[in-house]
């Protein structure tokens, strides 16, 4: 079973950043794929069931962006 997270990114302002933040967070164990969108602002992020949501938005903050909103999906 998957699971999807919506998360409000602040700080991405190009398509470099997009890139940057979609492949730090793919390399995290259990993410199964992650795509951040810069002209919304929003991260989503397909995660495995031994995925660690809080790893995610570690991995953001040390990106040097900041969750500003996350929503969990099914």
């Amino acid at each position: 079973m998957t699971e999807r997270m919506v998360l409000t990114v602040q700080g991405m302002d190009c398509a470099g950043c997009e890139k940057r933040l979609t492949a730090t967070v793919r390399r995290l164990d259990g993410v199964r794929d992650a795509a951040a969108d810069h002209t919304t602002g929003v991260l989503e992020v397909e995660l495995g069931p031994e995925a660690d949501r809080g790893a995610v938005t570690a991995r953001v903050a040390e990106a040097g962006y900041t969750v500003t909103d996350q929503e969990p999906r099914s």
